[in-house]
């Protein structure tokens, strides 16, 4: 299990005195975009955007600015390509990126949950519904090309995994501009990607419930059949049972084997059954050789030969990332880890408190101490308030 963390009382102390700093920290992500009605919430201080990666941003700030977070589902449907592509970002200029996929909790999902949140009517079911199948439509066309139900990834940014050594190996480029659907010219894509893919399959499952929600039986029997035909996929293509891990597999079939965080994305993308991840978690989640450091979860096993091992900032070959760890707040609970969960955020705080630090996006996984400039990072604030209530009991 992860770590057990005690907190003195002058631990208590600071956690009630930052909390009204952590309040206008959110508040003070929410900002004017150009040609957007309503304020919208960017990722961080050092990201004047919003990201469609940071999606479950908007999940928790729903319950805070509910106006805001829907304002944040519809910016990224009004920008929806007629094909179907989403933006991967959408400026405080109001100027829209469309260059890498970068979508790691799928759209369909988080804006139906909001939708759920804010009981939304029929009209906008129908359109997020719209969407999402719109975006399954663009997949297919232009990242799968083997039909079958997969993702694939075509550069270092898809998966938002920058400066990992899983996609920069081969020559990767890191992005493709100006549209994510072409297909750069090397021996070893397309790459099926298991998180990509597990995203796929999330939002059609999403859609299937969309769809029974809506009184479209045969459309929720639909795209209840395809994600189960992405899920079957996931574990014939992309599972190696010698190692229990989901890898990319390249152009020739060959397995890329690196052990980075990308198999947490299966979880939260509930991909696995409950056995799996028992016996995945177990091996790997509790181990210290590969992701329980102290302050975890490192984006890459501690043990992987490609492991960074100088932190150098904005690095998911190493470093413990806020945008893994709120996820896993998310998950963790789904899979009756509920322990975890208050466990993983009380090590969190633990760092906020030890280096007094200004929620970076980014932590030394063996000492908790910030790597970079991050200021006011979305995840990393949510992260705060989330183990602010565990440890206050609030």
């Amino acid at each position: 299990m992860i770590e057990e963390t005690v907190f003195t009382q002058s631990d208590i102390d600071y956690i009630t005195r930052k909390l009204p700093e952590v309040a206008e920290g959110i508040k003070g992500n929410i900002q004017e975009f150009s040609g957007c009605p309503v304020p919208l919430p960017i990722a961080g201080a050092c990201y004047k955007g919003i990201w469609m990666e940071h999606n479950q941003d908007w999940f928790f700030l729903a319950d805070i600015y509910p106006e805001n977070a829907w304002a944040a589902v519809e910016v990224f449907m009004d920008r929806q390509k007629e094909n179907g592509l989403f933006p991967v970002v959408l400026r405080t200029t109001g100027e829209a990126f469309y260059r890498q996929i970068q979508n790691i909790w799928p759209f369909a999902r988080c804006a139906f949950e909001i939708a759920k949140k804010l009981n939304k009517g029929e009209s906008d079911l129908k359109r997020v519904y719209n969407a999402g199948v719109l975006y399954d439509k663009w997949l297919g066309a232009y990242r799968d090309h083997k039909n079958l139900g997969l993702v694939e990834m075509f550069c270092e940014f898809d998966t938002g995994h920058d400066n990992s050594p899983r996609v920069i190996d081969g020559g990767l480029p890191r992005n493709i501009n100006p549209d994510a659907g072409t297909m750069p010219d090397l021996p070893i894509l397309p790459i099926l990607a298991p998180d990509l893919s597990a995203m796929r399959f999330q939002a059609r499952a999403a859609l299937s419930e969309i769809a029974a929600m809506l009184g479209d039986d045969a459309g929720a029997a639909y795209w209840r059949e395809q994600s189960e035909i992405t899920a079957s996929a996931i574990k014939k293509y992309l599972y190696d049972p010698e190692d229990d891990y989901y890898y990319d597999v390249d152009a020739s079939g060959k397995f890329r084997k690196y052990r980075t965080e990308h198999l947490t994305r299966l979880y939260l993308n509930e991909v696995v059954d409950q056995k799996e991840f028992d016996r995945q978690y177990q091996r790997y989640f509790e181990n210290p050789q590969e992701f329980a450091t102290a302050f975890p979860f490192p984006a890459v096993s501690v043990s992987d030969p490609s492991f960074v091992k100088e932190l150098p900032k904005n690095c998911w070959g190493s470093n413990t990332q806020a945008l893994t760890a709120l996820r896993a707040s998310m998950w963790l609970p789904r899979y009756g880890r509920a322990d975890e969960r208050e466990r993983l955020l009380k090590r969190w705080m633990r760092a906020f408190i030890d280096y007094d630090s200004p929620f970076p996006q980014e932590l030394n996984p063996f000492t908790g101490e910030p790597i970079g400039n991050g200021v006011n990072y979305m995840p990393s604030l949510f992260i705060f308030k989330q183990a602010a209530e565990v440890i206050l009991k609030k």
